[in-house]
């Protein structure tokens, strides 16, 4: 059975970086490290979980309800995101690893993230941007919502898309 990373979504940001920085960070359980891998394989796309389990068939993951435990119990520790607009899930590795949010020993994000989806090629932008979380928190703060998550996907044509149809 998959065990699930053991700490409650209600972890702030930093809170969660703390975490994962004491000696108390819990290892991946197998399934989990094994999805992990793929989804960081896979940097700047992101993947179903149909995609996640026909790459893990080789290491023995049959069923896709091993994939989703995984999936879920990474997402609910904050070390991936999914899209929502593909239905599909993405590790997004800090493009600026100074920045203070990286949650040792995963060094991935931990912190709400912004997302730019091509349509065309499916690549997957993670736009890390300070004043957009700000924005948007104090727009939670003055919904009066206990906001759990947010997500913020710019759906659209990457560049490398808009060229190729300009040039064509």
């Amino acid at each position: 059975m998959c065990k699930s990373i053991p700490f409650p979504r209600s972890l702030s940001a930093s809170a969660r970086g703390e975490f994962f920085a004491s000696a108390a960070a819990p290892p991946l359980s197998r399934n989990q490290a094994l999805v992990m891998g793929v989804l960081r394989a896979a940097t700047g796309r992101a993947l179903t979980a149909y995609e996640v389990l026909e790459r893990l068939r080789p290491e023995g993951i049959r069923g896709p309800q091993t994939v989703y435990r995984a999936l879920d119990a990474l997402r609910e520790a904050g070390l991936i995101h999914r899209i929502e607009s593909l239905n599909a899930y993405t590790s997004a590795v800090s493009a600026r690893p100074s920045c203070g949010c990286t949650p040792a020993p995963y060094d991935d994000h931990a912190h709400p993230s912004a997302f730019a989806v091509c349509r065309g090629c499916g690549a997957v932008n993670d736009l890390e941007d300070a004043a957009l979380a700000a924005v948007l928190g104090v727009a939670a703060d003055g919904s009066g919502y206990a906001v759990e998550r947010s997500v913020v996907e710019l759906v659209g044509t990457c560049p490398d898309c808009t060229r190729a149809a300009v040039e064509a």
